[in-house]
């Protein structure tokens, strides 16, 4: 059977354009339409992990280490084992599979960590894979439906981890200037990339989500005409998420956008466009 092309990384080398908002929405929106869905949290200001978990529980993954940082730590802190099994500490044996947290229904997380800023370069020249050897070998693109990687805004070791361990990337951008400038940079680092990677390996573009909008701003009207007709990704998605106090307000109790008083309608139309893109990719 062939392996299904389920990873998808939020990114965008801009902050403050709300990707975590899109990806954790999503993510949300789909577990509630039966689609069993992981996302896992590389951003080490653990946006997405703060909007879906309470502080009590957020504070009880990071005390009993079951955060991403823990596919890292062995190599950060020095703790190598020995390459005898027979003397691997006994906690580090098929216990990775423990790392993911049930939030709700169909939708799980493995959990950010400020730690994370410790992971800076590739010394070993293999931390750059241990994402993607995680979800292989712990064979999670068959468990879930979709596994969404919520990247944080900078071209980093993170962001390699991400786009290795991916099949496709959601671009995620606010209508103003600095975003829409950021398009071309973000545009060549994923060339420089999918150079060094054989076809089977490159990583694709499912599209460009708009986020932030104000309806009635002529300014943002005219960006999305713009990125629209300068646009080299494959889509711009045409559901726009509008730049409303709700989301925001509603985000600090871990409530998503289908339970928040008018954004139900537009975080479902949102996802019924992913799932249609998708779809299109996949065949």
């Amino acid at each position: 059977m062939e392996e299904k092309r389920n990873v998808i990384s939020f990114m965008n080398m801009k902050g403050g354009v709300g990707k975590t908002t899109v990806c954790v929405n999503i993510a949300g929106t789909l577990a509630t339409m039966n689609q069993k869905v992981l996302i896992i949290d590389m951003d080490p200001q653990m946006n997405a992990s703060q909007y879906l978990l309470s502080p009590s529980l957020l504070e009880q993954q990071l005390r009993s280490k079951k955060t991403v940082y823990e596919l890292f730590r062995k190599d950060i802190e020095g703790e190598i084992p020995s390459l005898s099994g027979s003397e691997l500490p006994e906690e580090t044996i098929g216990n990775e599979r423990e790392l993911i947290f049930n939030v709700r229904n169909n939708l799980d997380i493995l959990c950010g960590n400020l730690s994370m800023t410790k992971v800076t370069s590739d010394t070993n020249g293999t931390l750059t894979d241990y994402l993607q050897f995680f979800i292989q070998s712990n064979e999670l693109q068959k468990e879930y439906d979709f596994i969404f990687i919520d990247c944080p805004p900078t071209s980093s070791i993170y962001t390699t981890s991400s786009l290795k361990a991916s099949n496709f990337y959601i671009l995620v951008i606010k209508p103003d200037f600095l975003s829409t400038i950021g398009l071309d940079l973000f545009e060549s680092i994923i060339n420089t990339y999918n150079l060094r990677r054989t076809s089977q390996n490159k990583v694709h573009p499912l599209g460009v989500v708009i986020n932030l909008f104000q309806r009635s701003n002529d300014y943002h009207n005219q960006k999305i005409q713009t990125i629209k007709d300068n646009n080299k990704f494959t889509t711009v998605f045409e559901t726009v998420i509008a730049n409303k106090i709700p989301i925001a307000t509603s985000s600090e109790d871990q409530k998503l956008m289908y339970e928040t008083r008018g954004c139900k309608k537009t975080v479902e139309r949102l996802t019924k466009e992913f799932l249609k893109i998708y779809n299109a990719k996949v065949g």
